[in-house]
């Protein structure tokens, strides 16, 4: 059970980027009786995360969910900072743009930063800074009000609760929990495009392919958006990370699928028909040959290939008006990517400001954030949570300007 002897409890329900921030922050500011929940069985991270593939006794790291980050808030410089000092981010350095119809155009004004291990390395080195439990599913947490505490499942009670992840999910934990304004913001809805007049947080489902092939395709990029039906980015992980060993030419790739396609085939995500599997694989390996300007029939037989239904992938809207979520009557609140922007920046200074508003709040502050904000479309490139332009130029270590 959750104790106040270091002062008030705080129950984090995720381990993305927006949950490992949160509880860094609060620890910075003198909580440090917090808990982050992840469901994760080989780490935390959420949708930073990367996969460890083993083909032929050789070791591929794959990004399969956020592929990169750019800086344009001074808040999120300073985590990046930490993070660089500590050796988990580095600059992607390698050509990124647009393909169209097999032509690469360079984006010279991007600067991207990967983690150094894989996009993994950041929620790694954020974990190191809270208590993280994993695996820990939590299946239900009710609001105390005489206690003025929350029941979390088998882990006890909390003074405060935070959710930071969505989907269904947490649409269903929150369900029956005794917040139902908390609750409404959670609700989701599932749609390839974007319908304007339903206030409701609505996320799109992305299929993912990983391939690996035993011979460099030598293209001219390292990452690129994709103008095709099919799909929208694809990326190089072996230049990306560095992976390429001495005398060995293979390439691993990972290739996004777009919104309409991902609505088009979809399947139970945890349980996909090898005929599906088989035929996305297929279509989304000739999207990838046409808008490289390849042959598909030239393309070398892969020698590993794996594809994912990532359910609920992309937020297509995000909260109007404020960073975070947070209801000072029962002591809960809510952070993530889609509350600012979906990008792992949109992530930590949603974290940021959840961390901040409960300081407030322990220290009598008793004001609401983000309840009565409605919902906007979110404005970016295809995928929407790999934003393609920086607003400031940024040296680790050293100035933004």
């Amino acid at each position: 059970m959750a104790t106040n002897v270091h002062g008030p409890s705080v129950a984090i329900i995720g381990g993305g980027i927006a949950g490992l921030v949160c509880a860094a922050r609060l620890g910075q500011l003198g909580i440090t009786a917090t808990t982050v929940f992840d469901t994760g069985r080989h780490a935390p991270g959420g949708r930073c995360s990367t996969r460890t593939v083993d083909v032929g006794g050789k070791t591929f790291l794959f990004d399969h969910s956020a592929q990169y980050f750019t800086v344009s808030d001074n808040r999120f410089a300073k985590i990046v900072s930490f993070l660089h000092a500590k050796g988990a981010v580095k600059v992607w350095n390698g050509p990124i743009g647009v393909l169209k119809g097999g032509r690469f155009v360079k984006n010279a004004n991007l600067q991207a930063f990967v983690g150094t291990g894989g996009m993994k390395s950041v929620p790694e080195c954020l974990a190191t800074l809270s208590r993280v439990q994993r695996p820990a599913w939590v299946g239900n947490v009710v609001w105390e009000p005489m206690a003025k505490k929350w029941k979390v499942d088998k882990y006890g009670y909390f003074d405060y609760l935070v959710i930071a992840h969505n989907g269904k999910c947490a649409d269903r934990l929150m369900g029956s929990a005794g917040a139902p304004k908390i609750h409404e913001l959670l609700r989701v809805r599932f749609t390839p495009k974007l319908i304007q007049k339903v206030q409701q947080m609505q996320l799109c489902s992305l299929w993912v392919l990983l391939v690996v092939f035993p011979a460099s395709l030598k293209l001219p990029f390292e990452g690129a958006f994709v103008e095709d039906s099919d799909v929208t980015w694809v990326a190089n992980n072996t230049a990306k990370l560095g992976q390429r060993a001495t005398g060995d030419n293979s390439e691993c790739w990972t290739i996004f699928s777009s919104r309409q396609f991902g609505a088009a085939h979809k399947v139970p995500q945890e349980n996909i028909p090898p005929g599906k599997a088989e035929e996305v694989t297929k279509r989304l390996l000739a999207a990838f040959a046409k808008s490289a300007g390849l042959d598909s029939r030239a393309l070398p037989s892969p020698t590993y290939n794996k594809v994912q239904l990532w359910g609920a992938a992309v937020p297509l809207n995000v909260l109007d008006g404020a960073d975070c979520v947070f209801q000072a009557s029962q002591n809960v609140g809510i952070c993530g990517d889609w509350l600012v922007s979906p990008c792992i920046e949109g992530a930590a200074v949603s974290g940021l400001a959840l961390a901040e508003s409960i300081h407030r709040h322990v220290n009598g502050e008793r004001r609401d954030t983000g309840l009565g904000c409605t919902f906007k479309p979110v404005h970016g490139p295809p995928i929407g949570s790999f934003p393609t332009n920086s607003k400031l130029v940024f040296n680790p270590g050293g100035k933004t300007g």
